[in-house]
């Protein structure tokens, strides 16, 4: 292995740790990376690693909102040559375009945001560990710049493991708990043509918190998440719901369709985390097992450890061991402390 790819495969964990938001998570790995493959700007998107929805952003030079919309876009229809599903099935997690050779071009589409932002060559890399799915990373070189090559590709392709443990691990370490002293849930509604037709004034403050603070959007970028969520209600079997972190908990992102307001009319619902949305994405943020996760649903409705025994058909000293291998994985000390977490 690269004696520089093994540093850096190992330092990776230790350099973001200290990342609060994810625009800092984002510069930090950005920097790291940078020591492999250069480049001139980055986008980081973060995934819900159970339904692949968008879950946050991370950029610095480059493209803008227009772009995160149009890949998400094409992610969900499959119109995209180099979707994150594609590449996570593929034998190289790594794409390579370039703004001068056709073939190397997602659609023209892409090609003219390309050049809109003075792009030149972009590397897009799919972070997977085992099989599953935590964000993309794009890395961007402007034109005059030498274009990404091969060995390039080759060298961020066995970064995606570890980038993905990273993205992990930032997401891990916001626990599964809901939004503090939070508003009523917000509703947003978009037309067919993505137009928002209506916003009510807790969706409003919610979409907002949606965008890191300190940082600087437009509209495009502040109702991004919103848009993303609409486009993938649209899509029949795909489930659109979205787990933020965000920095005081967990927020969600549900749409469905509205008949009455037209084709591809879509209402979304932007709320607090409950611990049932919070639950299923504990089992691959922690490892949390279902047995595990039927003892803190029953936890969290109040029962005893004698009463949750006699539910599972458990013996007290199973159902016990089952609470400290949970407090061992999520880092909390005691069952009041989980149930506050978990509890609104």
């Amino acid at each position: 292995m690269n004696p520089d790819l093994e540093l850096i495969s190992r330092t990776l964990p230790c350099a973001t740790a200290e990342a609060t938001t994810v625009p800092e998570l984002g510069t930090v790995i950005s920097r790291q990376i940078a020591q492999l493959v250069p480049h001139d700007g980055y986008m980081l998107r973060g995934v819900d690693p159970l339904t692949g929805a968008a879950c946050f952003l991370a950029k610095e030079h480059g493209y803008g909102a227009a772009f995160y919309r149009a890949l998400e876009t094409e992610e969900i229809l499959g119109h995209d040559r180099h979707t994150v599903a594609g590449l996570v099935r593929s034998a190289c997690p790594v794409a390579v375009l370039d703004s001068d050779a056709p073939d190397k071009q997602h659609s023209v589409q892409h090609e003219e945001i390309m050049n809109a932002a003075e792009v030149g060559s972009e590397m897009r890399i799919a972070l997977t560990l085992k099989g599953m799915a935590w964000g993309v990373l794009v890395l961007l070189r402007g034109r005059g710049s030498r274009p990404f090559s091969t060995t390039d590709a080759v060298l961020a392709g066995r970064l995606s493991g570890p980038l993905a443990g990273t993205l992990r691990q930032y997401v891990a370490g916001r626990f599964l708990r809901p939004v503090r002293a939070a508003p009523a849930p917000g509703v947003v509604v978009i037309d067919g043509d993505d137009i928002i037709r209506a916003v009510t004034v807790t969706g409003r403050e919610w979409v907002r918190r949606l965008v890191p603070e300190n940082v600087t959007a437009d509209e495009d970028e502040i109702f991004a998440h919103v848009w993303n969520i609409a486009l993938a209600a649209r899509q029949p079997g795909r489930q659109a719901l979205s787990r933020i972190p965000g920095p005081d908990g967990w927020i969600v992102l549900q749409a469905q369709p509205l008949d009455e307001s037209g084709p591809g009319g879509v209402a979304v619902t932007i709320q607090s985390a409950s611990s049932d949305v919070l639950l299923p994405a504990a089992a691959v943020l922690y490892g949390i097992t279902s047995r595990e996760q039927m003892v803190i649903r029953r936890a969290l409705d109040g029962l005893a450890v004698k009463q949750i025994a006699r539910s599972l058909n458990l013996s007290l000293h199973t159902v016990n061991d089952h609470f400290k291998a949970i407090y061992r994985k999520t880092g909390v000390n005691s069952r009041e402390e989980l149930i506050s977490s978990l509890s609104r």
